[in-house]
């Protein structure tokens, strides 16, 4: 297993975009090598070696044999893990936006919160996030007809506005609250959210959306039954009817006001 430990040598003021922090691209270079690597920080071209001090094995390695140690705060720090295939990344901090944009494979392990657009159009792999989570999570980009197609987005804490917009496949799993509209756009795949919701599903026309906590639901969700999942009594609704959907809506508490 080849491992490369990456920190900060400073505070961050702008937004580092640091796609190039993959097992992928590592998997082939040296440490030297590695430090060369040009990166952007706002509108400055640098190299790896001017943000971050790293250190780890020299020899080249298949991706799926490389592990990537983040250690400090990278919440400015963006796209790390982007498209990646296989491997590990472990960032022991907070991480900035677009983690995991379109990775297939892998897994990221991250023990602090990540910002928005976490898993933006992931097709495979592993994401788990120990904190909350921002906006976006799962979520296809602006005009993008599918968000997450596939793999698998564990958030431990909460999540922001529209979790898993337009998702086409995959599960995204939410331990605390999600914000409004989670599922929105809808065509596939699974949400479950531990808490609270605030209008899922909005637009779905197909997929499945689990609320375990209370959930305000649109009047265009029909409801057709009390189902009992994991112990827990659910009332399940069809929808959303304006999208001509069939999407499956579980939520064990439904708002006051909500139908």
């Amino acid at each position: 297993m080849k491992k490369v430990i990456i920190k900060p040598l400073r505070e961050f003021w702008v937004p580092v975009e640091a796609e190039r922090i993959s097992p992928d691209i590592f998997a082939p270079l040296s440490i030297e090598e590695i430090r060369r690597l040009e990166v952007w920080e706002g509108n400055r071209k640098v190299t790896l070696s001017d943000l971050f001090m790293i250190s780890g094995d020299d020899e080249p390695a298949p991706p799926g044999d490389n592990e990537i140690v983040l250690s400090g705060d990278f919440s400015r720090v963006k796209r790390i893990g982007e498209k990646m295939t296989s491997g590990t990344i472990v960032i022991k901090g907070d991480v900035g936006m677009h983690a995991g944009n379109g990775m297939s494979g892998g897994e990221i392990l991250i023990d602090g919160n990540a910002g928005d657009w976490l898993g933006r159009e992931m097709q495979g792999g592993k994401i788990t996030v120990s904190g909350d989570a921002g906006e976006y999570v799962g979520a296809g980009y602006r005009g993008e007809s599918c968000g997450m197609r596939g793999g698998e987005i564990l958030v431990e804490g909460s999540a922001g506005d529209y979790l898993g917009e337009h998702l086409c496949g995959g599960t995204i799993t939410v331990g605390g609250d999600a914000g409004d509209f989670p599922g929105i756009g809808n065509r596939g795949g699974a949400i479950v959210i531990g808490g609270n919701a605030h209008l899922p599903g909005a637009e779905m026309a197909s997929g499945t959306i689990t609320v375990r906590g209370r959930a305000r639901v649109l009047p265009s969700f029909q409801r057709l039954e009390t189902v009992e999942i994991d112990g827990i009594r659910f009332d399940k609704f069809l929808g959303d009817l304006v999208d001509d959907g069939k999407g499956e809506l579980f939520a064990a508490s439904v708002e006051d006001g909500g139908r």
